[in-house]
């Protein structure tokens, strides 16, 4: 068995190397307590090698604790994020449709390219964004829900209890989800636990999960993994996507649409 300070050392090295750690998985990882973790967490934070988040830690330096806001990241990638949109819209069926729409901006982008083409079709939309349950109603789309919950200030999510256990009475058509990280390691990630919670309702609660993502997504990784590949039906991105992704995503029997 590890003495502490052998246990302690080899966290931070686990951190260093894949840019975070949580409780839980460190917890089982090293055989001890939350608790135990929680205290490893906090000395190392005191000797400058790792920065607590909710939930765990992060590497100093890594931009898996960084959230930042919804006005920020919707000018970021934003040619790319609204050809993904046209590109996911363009998946939607012929007349009826429910479809459970995650919040971020490249769905948010994808509410935008809904407008030209929700008439004369039946799509019943759910969604815990604000600025895309916003942008829908005031087109006049009818079908419009806006689950229930807290409002993170700066991602317009709604999140919460209230907000998964909603998700869960559903069972949708579709899923559409945006993350801010894929890697072939950790599958798709974000920042916040209570916005995990929400997209993996999402993606549980849906006949076809369909993920969101520009390129500047791949290889990155956040705190918490909300989907793993086998949870994925079809990933929407642009032509940036490497090589060696499309090949993993194909042999995960994921369809890849390049908008």
């Amino acid at each position: 068995m590890l003495t502490v300070r052998e246990r302690r050392s080899h966290i931070a090295d686990h951190i260093a190397t894949v840019g975070h750690g949580s409780v839980a998985v460190l917890a089982e990882r090293y055989q001890v307590t939350p608790e135990t973790i929680r205290r490893d967490l906090s000395y190392l934070e005191q000797q400058g090698k790792v920065s607590r988040v909710h939930g765990g830690a992060v590497s100093l330096g890594s931009n898996a604790a960084e959230e930042t806001s919804y006005w920020h990241n919707e000018h970021a990638h934003a040619e790319q994020k609204l050809a993904i949109a046209r590109a996911a819209a363009a998946l939607l069926p012929e007349g009826t449709a429910s479809i459970l729409l995650d919040a971020g901006t490249t769905t948010g982008a994808l509410a935008e390219a809904l407008i030209p083409l929700h008439a004369g079709h039946r799509w019943t939309v759910v969604t815990n964004s604000l600025p895309a349950g916003a942008t829908l109603a005031a087109a006049g789309m009818t079908g419009v829900n806006l689950i229930g919950g807290t409002i993170k200030a700066y991602t317009q999510a709604v999140v919460g209890e209230q907000a998964t256990e909603a998700i869960r009475q559903l069972r949708a058509d579709f899923a559409f989800i945006g993350t801010n990280g894929i890697s072939t390691h950790h599958g798709m990630s974000t920042p916040d636990p209570a916005e995990a919670a929400v997209k993996r309702a999402m993606v549980q609660h849906s006949q076809t999960t369909v993920v969101l993502a520009d390129s500047s997504k791949f290889d990155q990784d956040y705190l918490v993994t909300f989907a793993e590949f086998e949870d994925i039906d079809i990933l929407v991105t642009d032509d940036g996507l490497p090589t060696d992704y499309q090949h993993f995503l194909e042999s995960h029997n994921i369809k890849v649409v390049r908008s």
